[in-house]
């Protein structure tokens, strides 16, 4: 009797454990979520590919932790990565509006900024956002970028065009359906050489460092502090590697 008791006891013992295991297992399941962008990260052949994907593996990877990533459209991304904690989002602008509901875990490029038009199209060139007033502009709804020429008093009403993601930017842009595009001149040159289309030519005026941006893979703020901290640690580790440097620049 006193073995039978006994035996109950450790096997209640160990089923706690497995349990309280899998609850862990359970609690750091992490989604990532991405918006599409080639020079950054986008889904190909069934694989997720790019500079900031092998960051993020990297310090998943050194945190001892997974990620499943979903593609999606920034709106929605940025969306699911606001309101679930234990959410990532790749890559995004770090901006004053954003900063406090974010952990930013590491940097994941550098890009630009700029006015871009048709080179077919010279009477679009602008130089300036007073110029750029007077045309008609598509960009990703809610973008860094949106929110960036709204707050200088551009409005869908007036000079906006907006889309979901990228792809449709360029689209407007290569079909002349609207005059200019706000965004990074190397992505939307990537868009175009990956149609097919490496003859369309495109304007913007030279990049000065106002034009310069930073971008980011994030966590919700929201998120166990513990997995915070892991990620974190594993990003300041991986920042100091030769194999960082590299991708930072690809």
């Amino acid at each position: 009797m006193q073995f039978t008791i006994n035996s109950l006891v450790f096997f209640l013992c160990i089923s706690a454990s497995i349990c309280a295991l899998a609850k862990e297992s359970i609690e750091t399941n992490l989604l990532a979520v991405a918006n599409d962008n080639r020079l950054l990260q986008y889904y190909e052949n069934g694989e997720s590919k790019g500079p900031s994907i092998e960051i993020l593996q990297a310090i998943l990877k050194e945190a001892q932790l997974d990620a499943k990533v979903e593609f999606m459209p920034w709106v929605r991304a940025f969306a699911t990565a606001s309101n679930n904690p234990n959410t990532l989002i790749l890559s995004m602008i770090k901006t004053p509006e954003r900063e406090d509901d974010f952990y930013w875990l590491i940097k994941v490029s550098n890009l630009t900024r700029v006015f871009i038009s048709l080179t077919s199209k010279p009477e679009n060139y602008v130089d300036n956002m007073q110029q750029a007033k007077q045309k008609l502009i598509a960009l990703v709804k809610g973008s860094a970028g949106y929110k960036e020429l709204t707050s200088h008093g551009f409005s869908e009403q007036e000079n906006l065009y907006v889309v979901t993601d990228e792809e449709l930017v360029v689209t407007l842009l290569e079909n002349g359906r609207v005059d200019l595009v706000y965004g990074d001149p190397d992505n939307v040159k990537n868009i175009l050489n990956k149609r097919g289309r490496s003859e369309v030519a495109i304007s913007y005026k030279e990049i000065a460092p106002e034009n310069q941006r930073s971008s980011y893979i994030a966590i919700n703020k929201t998120t166990d502090i513990k997995i915070v901290n892991r990620l974190q640690q594993a990003a300041r580790k991986f920042e100091k590697t030769a194999e960082y440097a590299q991708l930072l620049i690809k």
